[in-house]
């Protein structure tokens, strides 16, 4: 690690320390679990390669600690009991497919894939992302590099496909 980019982490968190912290306290039931994630989000930080890109440290900061709140939640929630009881009832309660049912569950979904398929790879790209991974255009965009504008036309032209090719199917 460079000594430029320990000061630059530091000076950070010199300076929004204290409102990350209440940021975090105010999302968090246990002052302990707020430290120990602002204390990850700094570690993140600090791993981070190009630093000199952040144009706007505060955000960026706040950006990570929204994801480590996200994922804590998750865990958290994963972790409890109830979840694990809930699902395991869930599974006794569902009943078993019978012959047919499962045929015409692996048919659907040989014929979803054949469509999704037929589809440009930008065009599937951007139904995954913003469907499966639940994306914004803006999201989506940078992380594909077109504009917002096409995503939306992507968007548009996979859905109006998928629905045309799977009634035509049936």
């Amino acid at each position: 690690m460079k000594p430029a980019e320990d000061a630059f982490v530091a000076g950070v968190a010199a300076k929004y320390g204290d409102d990350l912290l209440r940021y975090l306290l105010r999302r968090l039931a246990k002052a302990a679990d707020a430290r120990d994630l602002a204390q990850e989000a700094y570690v993140r930080l600090l791993r981070l390669e190009r630093k000199e890109l952040i144009l706007n440290p505060q955000a960026y900061l706040y950006r990570i600690a929204a994801h480590l709140v996200y994922e804590f939640e998750l865990r958290r929630r994963y972790e409890t009991d109830g979840l694990r009881r809930w699902s395991e009832e869930r599974a006794e309660s569902v009943e078993p497919l019978g012959v047919d049912r499962a045929v015409e569950s692996l048919t659907t979904g040989t014929r979803l894939r054949e469509v999704f398929n037929e589809l440009s790879p930008k065009c599937r790209a951007v139904l995954v992302l913003t469907r499966r991974d639940g994306m914004t255009y803006d999201e989506v965009s940078a992380r594909l590099g077109i504009s917002a504008r096409m995503v939306k036309k992507y968007l548009s032209v996979g859905l109006r496909h998928c629905r045309s090719r799977l009634q035509d199917l049936e």
